[in-house]
């Protein structure tokens, strides 16, 4: 426990360094440009797509750009295409260089040579590659303008190790990338069922997320340093996609009301300081924005943690039915507050 709390006083000190800017607010998996209007209007910003024929992905970038959609996707298609000119005005948030390359034990110098050639041809778009856990990025967190590390817990492991791997991951960046202190983060959250993929586990286990889980989830990953959410992914392994359940597509969609909501805390606000009195077993961090204080709290415990009425006195819960601060904060819940 002792480790573990150094090690989160380490990711606070490394998070005051986050550079204000941008947050995505992302899906993964999109195939074409029809599902782009449905993923605006579900309150998402971006994608991710695994589409790599150039001229699909001219079509996905003509309407995201209509949107004001912002897009990842591999370059390794286009850079030598007739659509390589064209490309480099895409409304591109990263060009997506690999997916989990400690999985793949792919040498730092190869995914380096990846960034040097899209920066060679394209300089003025970013790069980002993604991680299959946060302990890469001590060997992988050098290489390109953004990370991402992708963790689905449900129903396997606890919701808790999302922020360890978030943590790991912004650790492991200011480590290797000590010139770039700032680097983003983004966490790639569960939006799929482990019953549908194949597993180590026999018998196999599933079960889609919840809503209270994929929101302990994104709050958990911003907690511990995430400058953006991308969520996996679209349709499922049986191809029809989430909006076509609306069960499903629901929880997402009230996830990004709310962080839409706060959007403007999460591009533009800056390292606060909690309240002393807080109970030190909570997971928390603090943002102040325009005159305000923001408070992230979450309880990674097994059981209620009382929230001390002095300290947070004058902060009102958003979000929330009750407009007032409850004495406790249940297990795996979460509470946003504004002052």
């Amino acid at each position: 426990m002792k480790t573990l709390t150094l090690f989160f006083s380490l990711f606070t000190a490394l998070a005051a360094f986050s550079a204000a800017g941008d947050f995505p607010l992302c899906f993964y998996g999109i195939n074409g440009p029809q599902e782009l209007a449905v993923l605006k209007q579900g309150g998402f910003d971006c994608f991710q797509t695994y589409v790599q024929d150039p001229a699909r992905l001219a079509a996905l970038a003509a309407e995201a750009k209509k949107l004001d959609l912002k897009m990842l996707a591999y370059p390794d298609k286009v850079i030598d295409s007739p659509y390589a000119k064209e490309a480099k005005r895409w409304p591109m948030l990263a060009w997506y260089l690999y997916d989990e390359p400690e999985v793949k034990h792919l040498p730092v110098a190869e995914l380096e040579k990846m960034d040097k050639r899209l920066k060679n041809w394209s300089g003025g778009q970013k790069t980002v590659f993604v991680m299959g856990e946060g302990v890469a990025a001590f060997v992988y967190g050098g290489v390109a303008d953004a990370l991402m590390v992708d963790w689905y817990p449900v129903p396997h492991l606890r919701l808790e190790s999302v922020g360890e791997q978030v943590a790991m991951a912004k650790a492991g960046a200011a480590i290797t990338d000590p010139k770039r202190q700032n680097k983003p983060v983004w966490a790639v959250l569960q939006a799929f069922d482990w019953i549908n993929y194949p597993q180590r586990r026999k018998p196999s286990v599933g079960g889609f997320p919840t809503f209270e889980q994929v929101r302990y989830m994104t709050y958990l990953a911003i907690a511990r340093g995430a400058e953006g959410i991308f969520y996996f992914q679209y349709a499922g392994s049986d191809g029809i996609p989430l909006p076509s359940r609306p069960e499903r597509w629901g929880i997402y969609q009230r996830i990004a009301a709310e962080l839409n909501a706060l959007m403007p805390v999460l591009k533009k606000g800056k390292p606060g300081v909690l309240p002393p009195g807080l109970d030190p077993q909570l997971a928390t961090r603090a943002l102040k924005q325009g005159g305000k204080t923001y408070l992230i709290l979450l309880n990674p415990t097994e059981g209620p943690l009382p929230l001390n009425p002095e300290a947070l006195s004058g902060f009102r819960p958003l979000f929330e039915e009750q407009r007032t601060l409850p004495p406790t904060l249940a297990p795996r819940k979460v509470l946003i507050l504004e002052k």
